[in-house]
Order: structure tokens, then sequence, then C-alpha cells
């Protein structure tokens, strides 16, 4: 038994090839949340900034905290997290109001994973 298919035939089936395994591909990513998920190291990041930012009044425990949440979100393979974290680090030692939009910026990030 001979099968012969015309060349609009193969275009078809290649077509429907490639979309099955794009199905078959995508679903196998499915234990994401989101674009970016939250890994051990960026919830160790997170946890840690979200008990010490109420208490990190003063420049140094602002320093002491940026310490400890950067050294965890380096970790991490969230590149948001990361990000975040650094700029926190960055606005530790600068006046309030730039401490707050970084940690407000750092606790977004924190929730939206």
């Amino acid at each position: 038994m001979k099968l012969k298919l015309s060349k609009r035939q193969i275009v078809i089936i290649a077509v429907a090839a490639v979309a099955v395994f794009a199905v078959v591909v995508g679903r196998g990513r499915g234990g994401e949340s989101g674009p970016e998920s939250i890994d051990a190291a960026a919830h160790q990041a997170c946890a840690d900034f979200a008990a010490g930012y109420p208490k990190a009044k003063s420049k140094a425990s602002r320093l002491t905290l940026a310490d400890k949440v950067t050294a965890n979100s380096s970790k991490s393979d969230n590149d948001e997290i990361r990000r975040r974290a650094t700029a926190m680090g960055a606005a530790a030692g600068d006046s309030d109001p730039e401490w707050k939009t970084a940690g407000d910026a750092l606790a977004t990030a924190c929730k939206s994973g």
C-alpha cells in the first residue's frame, strides 16, 4: 500500500505536529505562577524583609536588614525580587521616602511573585 501525499497535505501535517508539540511543551511548564515563580531563596528574602521592615527605623537597622535580604535574593532565579531587593538595599542609607518607596516596591514584588 503506497501513500501519496501532496505538498499541501504535508504542510498541514507539519503545522499540526508543531501545534501539538507546542501544546505539550506549554503544559509541561504548568508549575509556575505568573511570569516568575517564587523559589526558596526569593521566599526567604521576602520573609526576612516582611519580618524586619516594620522594625527597621534607623539607617543601621535598615542596612542590616538589606544585607540579610539581598544575601538571600541574590541566590534566587526570580529577577524581579533580585532587582527590587538590590534597589531596597541601595535605598537603605537614603532618606525615609526613598527607603519607603523601595520597600513598597519589594513588598509588591514579593506578593505578586
